[in-house]
């Protein structure tokens, strides 16, 4: 009677097609946020300096990266795409320094805070949070939330799945290649 309960084996099949489509969201989601990160950067004509360039950059780096993933599943497709995941993270941490910087420079300026007899943690403050300058202190974390979507829809890929494919193409056997 217990065994009436439980629902057919109906194999691997099922779990692999919602693992495909849910790396195929993320890196869809991955791109995404690039292209939209991309419209703002141009929108503000974020490229008057080199370091306003860097975004650009990791975007680019970003974007080539998951579409190489998208079209080659190999075993160096998926590993560089998990390093330029990781990469995103610093170049967004760089963003976050640069503008917690500039709202730290124009911080005398704001009118409504006695910035000379501020201790210097509430200067922190006042910049980080955007309450003294006109960058968006948190802005570039975008940039590490597209490495973080990139980085995830990887993770399902096993390099031994990538490599049956790769054999599959060029007719080599799996079997007597070593790893």
């Amino acid at each position: 009677m217990d065994d009436e309960l439980v629902a057919p084996d109906r194999g691997d099949a099922r779990p692999a097609r919602l693992v495909a489509r849910f790396q195929a969201a993320l890196l869809a989601l991955s791109v995404l946020s690039c292209a939209f990160v991309a419209v703002e950067l141009a929108s503000l004509r974020h490229w008057k300096s080199s370091e306003q360039i860097v975004p650009w950059i990791v975007l680019g780096v970003l974007v080539c990266s998951a579409l190489i993933v998208v079209f080659n599943r190999s075993r160096i497709a998926i590993v560089q795409a998990r390093i330029i995941a990781l990469c995103a993270a610093p170049a967004a941490l760089f963003g976050v320094y640069e503008h917690v910087s500039a709202n730290l420079d124009t911080g005398v300026l704001n009118h409504k805070y006695a910035w000379a007899e501020l201790p210097g943690w509430e200067h922190l403050w006042l910049a980080s949070t955007g309450a003294v300058g006109g960058t968006p202190a948190t802005a570039p974390l975008v940039l590490a939330l597209a490495g973080v979507l990139l980085g995830l829809a990887t993770v399902g890929m096993a390099p031994d799945t990538a490599r049956d494919d790769f054999a599959q193409d060029t007719g080599v056997d799996v079997a007597r290649v070593r790893t």
